[in-house]
């Protein structure tokens, strides 16, 4: 990621959410994603963070084990890259945008076309 540059977050949630209809992932990745993208929002956008595992356990209520699983799936997925530091330093992760790749829309997804429908008042004066 250049520096600089912040992800637009309401965009980047679309992508990720209308990405699952043809490229699932398990709950705990996406719950992790989640978490990842608040951090980095809070953070201001920094091209990487710098986080320590209680700190998303913290968030997910997760075993580590199923923690760095959620993580090798996000990595795996192209979403996530994780960069681990020696000893008991907290790794490196920067996400990766969505923006710019391309999204199967051949799925008919109701939430990326919404519609507009006029409906009729229940009762009437």
């Amino acid at each position: 990621m250049e520096v600089g540059w912040a992800m637009n977050y309401i965009v980047e949630l679309n992508a990720f959410y209308a990405s699952l209809l043809t490229r699932p992932l398990s709950s705990e990745a996406q719950a992790l994603w989640g978490v990842l993208m608040h951090l980095f929002n809070r953070a201001g956008w920094p091209p990487e963070l710098t986080l320590a595992a209680s700190t998303l356990l913290g968030f997910l209520g997760y075993s580590y084990a199923t923690l760095s699983r959620a993580r090798i799936e996000l990595v795996a997925a192209g979403l996530l890259i994780h960069r681990p530091r020696p000893g008991r330093s907290a790794p490196y992760y920067e996400l990766v945008p969505l923006r710019g790749k391309s999204i199967d829309n051949s799925v008919d997804n109701p939430v990326d076309k919404p519609r507009l429908t006029l409906v009729k008042p229940f009762c009437q004066s």
